[in-house]
């Protein structure tokens, strides 16, 4: 059996690297101020999106699943929202991470009503966004930037991304 200087010194080690590994992946994740990670998808209508594609736009990706009872409550507060400035610039993806199949999305979607585009975010959108729990909303400007992000839904959240929303689709 190792001495236990032996065994510390390894549990140092491993520590460090995960520590590391930790760090490094949190770091992956994209913070305000921050490009917004790319991606190229195609959503349930059939039209292809991508971050550089929406660029000139302020977007919201919206993560959500549909089993989620927060992400629910919140499609209407989203819908609203894109009906009111949809015309004025504002685009929402809802990133969809259910495993189902398309066509019970597609029904969830149609009885929900829900008037912006749906993708299926697949691992590698999840693990560029860092989605670890739903919902999460980012915000992003015109520029493709990340300018904030939300985690979980509340009356409150609705108003301060509305005032955020304004606040970009004025920005130049």
């Amino acid at each position: 059996m190792p001495s236990l200087a032996v065994r510390l010194k390894r549990a140092a080690v491993l520590c460090t690297a995960a520590l590391l590994m930790t760090t490094a992946t949190a770091m992956a994740i994209p913070r305000k101020g921050q490009p917004a990670p790319d991606f190229r998808v195609f959503s349930l209508t059939g039209q292809p999106l991508s971050i550089t594609g929406l660029k000139g736009s302020v977007v919201i990706l919206d993560f959500w699943a549909t089993w989620c009872p927060p992400c629910r409550e919140s499609i209407p507060f989203l819908a609203g929202l894109y009906r009111k400035y949809g015309k004025q610039g504002l685009q929402i993806v809802g990133m969809n991470v259910d495993e189902g199949s398309e066509r019970s999305l597609k029904a969830f979607v149609q009885e929900k009503r829900i008037p912006y585009q749906i993708v299926s975010a697949g691992n590698r959108i999840q693990d560029a966004y860092g989605i670890r729990a739903l919902p999460v909303l980012f915000l992003i400007d015109k520029r493709g930037i990340v300018q904030e992000q939300f985690m979980g839904f509340s009356d409150n959240a609705g108003q301060l991304i509305e005032a955020l929303v304004k606040k970009q689709l004025a920005t130049p």
